[in-house]
């Protein structure tokens, strides 16, 4: 399977697959459009730019499709708005919802993964709304109590939970039946957290920040961080591998234009890295196949990617070290050769 890409008029802030991995949807500033996916290539079939009834609304920080109906997607707008389109209708009527609730820019929209009609959003305003798609308002609004919501995702595991996260480095779980008071809060990293994911088996949630660390805490009974991985730059996005316990894909915000899959148990050195971004990549959507991933970019581009052809920053570390403690003893660490086939580490001292 090959990696393929097509370009686009201006940058792309995100994307999201339909329920059967068959179509994409791609936002930004200037692009809003469907694409069927098919062996080689991406096929264009609906561009909800074209509309004549252009606004602010088509401007898309987020984009997610439903589980549930394949007929409709969602979109975050800078100008705070949240809208509900109908890919069944023509024209203006394809914006069968305009919410123009939050008095902010709306950073995440989601919609359940069980329940029809659902969907959450999060804002700058530092609130969340509830939507039943088939009513004008919300129907809950939940308040953080922060300066702002970077991203709300609805857990896998129960279907009345939900994860928020805040520019203030604080993880906020909701129950979407009682908006007087969250769940559970807890200070996760030093600076603005811009991303979530839940893990789809364990009750891991993974975290994204500023201060270039993806966390993942698993929420059973007792908080406990199980992992912390350290990269080279804020991460924007994060998105756990399927059919890989152990692997999250991250995108930098500023710096490093690769996506990188990372192992949770090796925290310094990607397990794979994917190098197609000439500028920084915004987002990652896994096609439920561990060796195939679709990514979006501020270069203006959509790409599929497979396994095939990744690099392995790993296999290219140095296997050797040396280092010295205050006794005077010398530890080494290199690789021999065993029966001129199988290479292991050693590991000595001199004293």
């Amino acid at each position: 399977m090959a990696t393929f890409y097509v370009g686009q008029e201006g940058p792309v802030n995100a994307l999201a697959l339909n329920r059967d991995n068959t179509q994409v949807a791609i936002g930004g500033r200037n692009v809003f459009k469907v694409y069927k996916i098919e062996e080689d290539k991406f096929r264009e079939i609906c561009n909800l730019r074209a509309s004549k009834h252009l606004n602010l609304s088509f401007s898309c920080n987020d984009v997610s499709w439903s589980w549930t109906d394949d007929h409709y997607l969602a979109t975050a707008a800078t100008n705070g708005h949240v809208c509900v389109w109908n890919l069944t209708k023509m024209g203006k009527a394809m914006q069968e919802q305009d919410y123009q609730e939050h008095k902010r820019t709306v950073n995440k929209v989601n919609f359940h993964a069980s329940e029809p009609n659902r969907l959450i959003s999060g804002s700058q305003d530092g609130t969340m709304r509830y939507f039943d798609i088939r009513l004008k308002n919300a129907v809950a609004i939940f308040y953080s109590n922060t300066e702002s919501v970077r991203d709300v995702q609805f857990s896998p595991h129960n279907p009345y939970t939900f994860s928020a996260v805040s520019e203030n480095g604080s993880v906020q779980l909701w129950d979407v039946r009682r908006s007087d008071k969250c769940q559970q809060q807890f200070a996760a990293h030093s600076g603005p957290i811009f991303a979530c994911d839940w893990h789809p088996e364990n009750t891991w949630l993974a975290t994204a920040s500023r201060d270039k660390t993806i966390k993942v805490w698993d929420l059973t009974s007792k908080l406990t961080l199980e992992y912390t991985i350290h990269t080279i730059a804020s991460i924007g996005h994060i998105k756990w591998r399927p059919q890989r316990r152990y692997h999250i894909a991250s995108c930098a915000l500023v710096v490093d234009c690769s996506i990188n899959i990372w192992d949770v148990r090796r925290p310094y050195i990607p397990f794979a890295a994917f190098n197609e971004h000439k500028d920084i990549p915004s987002g990652v959507a896994w096609k439920e196949d561990p060796h195939v991933f679709l990514s979006s970019g501020r270069d203006c581009t959509l790409y599929q990617h497979t396994f095939d052809y990744a690099s392995r920053p790993a296999s290219k570390a140095n296997p050797q070290g040396v280092s010295l403690n205050n006794k005077g003893e010398i530890l080494y660490a290199h690789k021999i050769n065993v029966n001129n086939a199988i290479v292991k580490a050693a590991v000595g001292i001199i004293r």
